[in-house]
């Protein structure tokens, strides 16, 4: 039987230029080996964005340059946007509410057709044919996955055989609590066109299959994965060593650590904390360690290089990793610490439970208080070695047993997207 070529699109938001994004550095090679020809699109990448990442040889990067309209341009564009919107599209219901959801949905509709269009123009130069086999891969349940399902019907429009669509679905653009005024647009009308979703936690799969019964079957969790460290973090607790690694922004609550920190301290237990990580709030936190008075028991490292992160925590010979967030799908960071054998005290938000127990660590209540996060620091600090070497055990069996790279990823190509 002769080879057809497969061809994998990957819909991305800035991936492989600029930042962000970085899990997908741990799977990319992955899908390479599965497919014949990848084409990575980052559609809310900007025109003076550079790529930044090493993509596998097959891969290729198509750059459609989104511009940010503004003014008069911005209203034009959410015109476009609502002319073009499929009634099934918008939640009446909601709508009739607030009507200014309708406003979000022709904004959403609008960047997505923005964007296709961005893409049909470049389009020719993939050389597609009714021979073609084609994967689209959207790498985020929102304005990427409208391309996507946008993009299919144009392929196939043209005689090009899409095999399937496919989303993950990670925090954002999975749990309407934390999308403005509570409201993912066309929300139902890309659960009906995909054909599968694969959020990256169960609480997120339990999350979209309650809300959509309807649409449950293709519904399912699949995890993302971080590569073997190989060597594992030499866990001490003289001095008692927290970390952390997160961008400074309210949602993180990093700003809340000096005052648990002194309180930790207060008890007379050496605790020291490292944060890897700048943002809008490092001055506010500055400001915070001053005010507690632990600014000798504080390192802030501000932006660490990704490829860095993992050296920098194993060898700060750390006691516990620590994750405060309001709100999570499930934290790559997290994995990461993980697989190198350190305890996590963590907020059990979105699917941070299924990294986080008391098997290896702490999960504390998504409303905590100062007092039940030092607690918890407390408790860590004081149990007999032999018993914290297990915790930090425990913390590599749940990475080798969910979230090894070269488990999940090979797994994800061939059962989900259809690769080799």
């Amino acid at each position: 039987m002769a080879h057809r070529e497969s061809t994998l699109i990957l819909l991305t938001n800035t991936y492989p230029l600029s930042r962000g994004e970085e899990f997908l550095e741990n799977e990319i090679d992955h899908v390479g080996r599965a497919f014949d020809q990848v084409v990575i699109i980052p559609i809310q990448a900007g025109p003076a964005d550079v790529q930044t990442r090493a993509i596998p040889s097959n891969a290729q990067v198509m750059h459609i340059a989104r511009s940010s309209p503004r003014g008069l341009d911005r209203a034009l564009a959410a015109v476009k946007g609502l002319v073009r919107l499929p009634p099934s599209g918008v939640d009446w219901a909601a709508t009739r509410r607030q009507p200014r959801l309708l406003v979000s949905d022709a904004h959403f509709e609008g960047r997505a057709q923005t964007a296709l269009n961005g893409i049909l123009a470049k389009l020719p130069s993939l050389r597609l044919t009714p021979e073609s086999h084609v994967t689209i891969y959207s790498f985020w349940l929102h304005i990427t996955a409208r391309t996507a399902t946008l993009l299919a019907d144009q392929l196939r429009a043209q005689g090009v055989t899409v095999d399937r669509v496919i989303s993950r679905a990670h925090g954002y653009d999975l749990y309407p609590s934390v999308s403005p005024r509570h409201h993912i647009p066309e929300r139902r009308l890309l659960l009906q066109s995909l054909n599968g979703i694969c959020p990256v936690s169960e609480q997120g799969t339990q999350e979209l299959q309650t809300t959509w019964p309807q649409f449950a079957e293709k519904i399912h969790t699949r995890y993302l994965g971080t590569s073997d460290p190989q060597q594992p973090a030499h866990c001490r607790r003289t001095p008692f060593t927290i970390i952390s690694c997160a961008h400074l922004v309210p949602i993180k609550r990093m700003t809340r650590m000096p005052a648990i920190l002194a309180r930790v301290r207060a008890t007379g237990i050496d605790a020291r904390w490292t944060h890897l990580g700048d943002g809008p709030q490092m001055d506010t936190l500055r400001q915070e360690v001053a005010v507690h008075g632990v600014t000798d028991a504080v390192t802030l490292l501000g932006h660490v290089d990704n490829a860095q992160v993992m050296a920098t925590q194993r060898d700060l010979k750390p006691s516990v990793f620590v994750n405060l967030s309001s709100s999570e799908g499930l934290p790559v960071s997290m994995m990461e610490v993980a697989s190198l054998g350190i305890p996590i005290i963590a907020t059990g938000v979105g699917g941070v439970g299924e990294i986080v127990s008391s098997r290896n660590g702490h999960v504390l209540p998504a409303e905590f208080t100062d007092a039940q996060a030092s607690d918890a620091f407390v408790q860590l600090a004081r149990l007999p070695e032999d018993e914290y070497q297990q915790v930090c055990q425990a913390s590599r069996q749940v990475w080798e047993e969910k979230f090894r790279a070269s488990v999940v990823y090979p797994e994800f190509c061939r059962e989900v997207l259809g690769g080799r």
